[in-house]
């Protein structure tokens, strides 16, 4: 019986430092970095240098994106987040040395603008390396755009997949 109660402890420590390396301290949140965004009471275009970008979320404030961007500033890599998709297609219009754009495929961002932003863009750019983040990797959407070369970052999200992601596509 111990043996067993060892071995569930185990898994419950394992489970907690999980937990703690995914922790992100509120404080980063807040805290100037290299995020820049298009949310209503954010900063105006004139601050962010689009030549600077390497990637550009389409996602609106939420879970999401109050869990992901603090893990991502904790690198070099320059990125926008920003709902709008005039803005999204007229960045990528202009700057077509952005590779890289990370979709949110779940409420509250609107799946189905996703959808349109994917297509919009592959039309644009077709080398153009499209993300997409999910809860639900079945749903009609998801199949739909991982059929038509977007890959999946299925949530929750981790630090460690963070990693792996900026060091897959961004590392210098």
């Amino acid at each position: 019986m111990s043996k067993k109660g060892g071995g569930s402890h185990n898994n419950i420590r394992e489970l907690i430092d999980i937990l703690e390396r995914n922790t992100i301290n509120q404080d980063d949140w807040y805290s100037d970095g290299d995020v820049e965004s298009d949310t209503e009471e954010e900063q105006d275009d004139s601050e962010i240098n689009i030549e600077d970008l390497r990637l550009v979320i389409f996602a609106t404030e939420g879970p999401f994106t109050q869990s992901f961007i603090p893990m991502l500033k904790q690198f070099e890599v320059k990125f926008l987040v920003t709902d709008d998709t005039d803005h999204v297609i007229d960045i990528f219009m202009n700057n077509s040395q952005i590779r890289h754009i990370l979709i949110d495929m779940d409420r509250p961002t609107n799946p189905t603008k996703g959808m349109n932003i994917f297509a919009d863009l592959k039309t644009i750019n077709p080398n153009l390396i499209v993300h997409y983040c999910t809860k639900n990797p079945l749903s009609m959407e998801s199949r739909n755009i991982q059929s038509k070369g977007a890959i999946l970052m299925q949530k929750p999200i981790l630090r460690k997949t963070v990693e792996v992601f900026v060091s897959q596509y961004f590392a210098r």
